[in-house]
């Protein structure tokens, strides 16, 4: 271990340490906070329905830091260059807490706090993304960056909103930002899921991709994000909602092999893709039929991007400390069942039992926050110290 990184602190060593610790805490936090305000009733918050505080701190407050987390790692790999540690990393991370501490500010606060902070942390996070981007001439990058900049520009968007209290464009800028999360995933997980599955089902397979199903994963996703949220067309929504599920089916068929059951770290990262088309399907008779898409706007959000997160940081945290990852804890399981049910419960609640769906709510609220405090209880220590390797990082 030389010098420089003796005196920077390991959870400053590298972006996913300090980020995944902040996510997973914010997510059991923010979850429980959301829990009993739900269950009590009443909006103490900033200037906002108790409904878009929820959405946007799950957006912008706990996916984002997995974002950044995996992002200024990824990047490293990426590019062969470094992205920040030491103390731009922490100026960086104590952008982001600072917004989460004011999202928990009284009404009587002043909202620019907030929305200083919250948009100097994604300017911030997309100047260190782009920089070794730029500096390693790895133009197709360039995919991730557009979306991070995109959900850069709902965040901004949002807050003008906010200060003029007009909730249909805050709704809209959150509904944009979660469908950029979802193209960000899918972007990442066609570069890493084969990857990860052939490197890792146990025996050889070489799994299908196709540039034809990537063109038009592409095309539909912009197309429906563009249409659902500026514009009032709801069988052409259903259209490209239908072209999605078969898009990403073929392309999750292509990548299926028996061998991922036997790896927690392949089949969570395989069932939160599953989520995401599941929350394309769901959208179709909402669309069609002009009923509320709670339960897809769920599949996309609880399920999809709740389960994938979780995934990547188990993976991340894991390899990227300089373990094994054929060796991977035995009690992930035991982190990611309760979230896939959780999801699995929000997404049902429309059509479970009306009369109790304060409890099917609560119930998924609670798996929720058990899924990400296990995943601190086991995490924790391998994320604020020491690679076993004395490697930095």
């Amino acid at each position: 271990m030389n010098k420089t990184s003796k005196a920077c602190p390991v959870v400053l060593q590298t972006g996913f340490r300090i980020f995944f610790l902040g996510a997973a805490a914010y997510a059991v936090l923010s979850m429980a906070f959301w829990f009993v305000f739900y269950v009590a009733g009443g909006n103490i918050f900033v200037a906002m329905p108790l409904t878009v505080w929820h959405g946007h701190e799950m957006i912008f407050g706990f996916t984002m830091a997995v974002v950044a987390g995996f992002l200024l790692t990824a990047v490293i790999n990426w590019t062969g260059l470094p992205t920040l540690s030491g103390r731009p990393l922490l100026i960086l991370f104590l952008f982001w807490a600072a917004a989460r501490v004011f999202a928990f500010m009284p009404a009587s606060f002043p909202l620019w706090p907030m929305a200083l902070c919250d948009t100097a942390f994604l300017v911030f996070l997309s100047g260190a993304v782009m920089r070794p981007i730029i500096a390693a001439r790895q133009w197709r990058q360039s995919a991730v960056f557009s979306k991070l900049i995109l959900v850069l520009s709902s965040g901004v968007v949002f807050y003008g909103a906010l200060f003029h209290a007009d909730l249909k464009v805050e709704r809209k800028a959150l509904r944009f930002a979660v469908y950029m999360v979802v193209s960000l995933i899918f972007t990442i997980s066609r570069r890493v899921l084969p990857f990860f599955i052939e490197r890792g089902a146990g025996y050889p397979v070489t799994l299908r991709n196709s540039r034809t199903l990537d063109l038009a994963s592409l095309v539909f996703l912009i197309a429906f994000s563009i249409i659902d949220v500026f514009w009032n067309f709801p069988v052409v929504v259903a259209v490209l909602c239908a072209l999605l599920v078969v898009v990403h089916t073929l392309r999750l068929s292509g990548w299926y092999t028996p061998g991922i059951w036997r790896k927690p770290l392949l089949w969570v990262l395989f069932v939160g893709y599953a989520f995401l088309i599941m929350g394309f399907f769901l959208k179709i008779p909402a669309a069609i039929y002009h009923l509320p898409d709670d339960s897809a706007l769920h599949a996309l959000t609880a399920g999809g991007i709740g389960i994938f997160t979780l995934g990547m940081m188990a993976r991340v945290a894991w390899g990227h400390t300089g373990r094994n990852i054929a060796q991977a804890p035995r009690q992930l399981p035991f982190i990611f069942v309760p979230l896939i049910a959780g999801a699995m419960v929000r997404v049902l609640s429309p059509v479970l039992d009306g009369s109790k769906y304060a409890l099917w709510i609560a119930s998924g609220q609670i798996l929720w926050m058990l899924a990400f405090g296990l995943y601190l209880f086991l995490y924790f220590r391998i994320l604020i110290s020491p690679r076993p390797d004395g490697r930095w990082g």
